[in-house]
């Protein structure tokens, strides 16, 4: 009797035990595994765009990498091409802009940068640009200022402040000090977009409060 209540006592805990084990694979590889998923985000120009995502984690960071698809009112559809969303949660309300003949999608990039989407829908044109702290601190009108800052060390980030008509403009955050991270500049940086190719230009820089 003592026996088969001590081989019962094994086997409920050997249950407990395989249940536990596939408790924790199944929540690691929905923490850390991929998924890929479909997000419809209505438009304030009018359409839709069509978000093809996938979604990936590791034990460092989270990801997700979007396909980006508009389709116009009239049921005409559009690759915009991708974007990715790195160590952030994404909104799921990317919105389009539009100035003369350009569509115009932002977004974000690797590493703190993100991408600015021009498509003239009529031309069947395209034309991209990442800003990130490269880019920025080699254009000649950043060099002009003479500002202080540490190109190669982190933190540093660009995020899209406003968009009206043609002008873009975007926070700027980066590294003063190689001691220390915590001080930090921060610039807001109007671009134009040209409205012949598409491809935005720095036109002035200013102290952000």
């Amino acid at each position: 009797m003592k026996t088969r209540t001590i081989k019962k006592g094994c086997g409920i805990i050997l249950i407990i035990l395989i249940v536990l084990i596939i408790g924790f694979f199944w929540a690691f590889n929905e923490a850390f595994g991929e998924k890929k998923y479909s997000v419809t985000i209505e438009q304030n120009i009018g359409g839709k765009l069509i978000c093809d995502v996938t979604y990936s984690a590791d034990l460092q960071s989270w990801y997700y990498f979007i396909d980006y698809k508009y389709e116009n009112p009239k049921g005409e559809i559009f690759d915009f091409g991708k974007g990715l969303y790195q160590g952030v949660e994404w909104n799921e309300n990317d919105q389009l802009f539009e100035f003369k003949n350009w569509t115009i999608l932002p977004t974000e990039t690797d590493f703190g940068s993100i991408k600015i989407i021009s498509f003239d829908l009529k031309s069947n044109k395209k034309s991209e640009l990442i800003i990130e702290s490269h880019s920025i601190q080699k254009d000649s009108i950043w060099k002009s200022k003479n500002i202080e800052s540490v190109l190669m060390w982190s933190p540093s980030k660009v995020e899209l402040d406003t968009i009206n008509k043609n002008k873009i403009k975007v926070k700027y955050t980066f590294r003063i000090d190689r001691e220390n991270p915590d001080n930090l500049g921060t610039r807001l940086i109007e671009y134009e977009l040209d409205s012949l190719d598409g491809i935005p230009k720095m036109k002035s820089i200013r102290n952000k409060k």
